[in-house]
């Protein structure tokens, strides 16, 4: 299996772990969790069968369905299969909807340079807690319910096995990230660092630590997800992941 199939087996299996439930369509499965509605990571139409024949209108129409009849406002469809998600991208487009590509990346060469890992450390989601909500104020405007939702999928995510790294700056957490693991595979997620401490490399030190805490835990394959409009791939890319892949989101705010 390639590092491409590796990385798309793993986010596929890893999506429905943490899934509490599953409707299955002609195209898809939707993927839920009943308990945290607002959390689009964790309620979202997977489009994975038939793809040859899905068209973003029946795709659409599928999550209407399925997503809907769930009681959930949003709608979002994750296709992990290159091809598809490319060719339907102009037709989401037109739909109004929101593309998102994200580029695969799995790690392969030594980084630019050194890597001072000292300030990183292993936290529990409780310790993270209040710096999460922190970096969530500015995404959505102090919606307390969402944030509190967001918070209780990390949660959902620890008892995934999921791990969490950061690191401080003058004694604050400033910078974290997850870190995902199926015994062989390892993906680093949710790298975000707080606005008040950007620039100041902390990013690159927190990625750097899960890195090194991934091949420590025994994968032979670490990877992660940037989106392949932003800058954060260009730091990726300094630290030794290339592209090997794409996979993409297509998201409706209001339904």
């Amino acid at each position: 299996m390639t590092e491409a199939a590796r990385c798309i087996a793993f986010l596929h299996d890893h999506a429905v772990r943490v899934a509490n439930a599953r409707l299955v369509g002609r195209f898809g499965t939707a993927l839920l969790n009943n308990g945290l509605p607002r959390v689009w990571s964790l309620n979202y139409l997977l489009a994975e069968r038939d793809l040859e024949r899905a068209t973003a209108e029946a795709l659409v129409a599928e999550a209407d369905e399925l997503l809907g009849g769930a009681g959930l406002r949003h709608r979002k469809v994750e296709v992990l299969d290159e091809e598809a998600g490319a060719r339907l991208v102009d037709e989401f487009g037109g739909l109004g909807w929101h593309v998102e590509r994200d580029l695969v990346m799995p790690h392969r060469r030594r980084p630019d340079c050194e890597v001072d890992v000292s300030i990183v450390e292993e936290v529990d989601p409780e310790t993270l807690a209040p710096v999460w909500a922190e970096a969530m104020q500015k995404d959505f405007g102090g919606d307390a319910d969402v944030i509190q939702q967001l918070i209780e999928h990390k949660r959902v995510l620890a008892a995934d096995g999921a791990r969490f790294f950061a690191a401080r700056m003058n004694g604050v957490l400033a910078s974290y990230c997850d870190l995902y693991s199926d015994g062989r595979t390892g993906q680093i997620e949710a790298v975000q660092t707080l606005e008040r401490f950007r620039n100041k490399g902390l990013a690159r030190a927190v990625v750097s630590g899960a890195l090194a805490a991934s091949e420590a835990e025994g994968h032979d394959l670490t990877f992660l997800l940037a989106d392949g409009a932003d800058w954060p791939k260009h730091l990726y890319g300094k630290l030794g992941f290339d592209v090997v892949g794409s996979v993409y989101e297509f998201t409706l705010r209001r339904a």
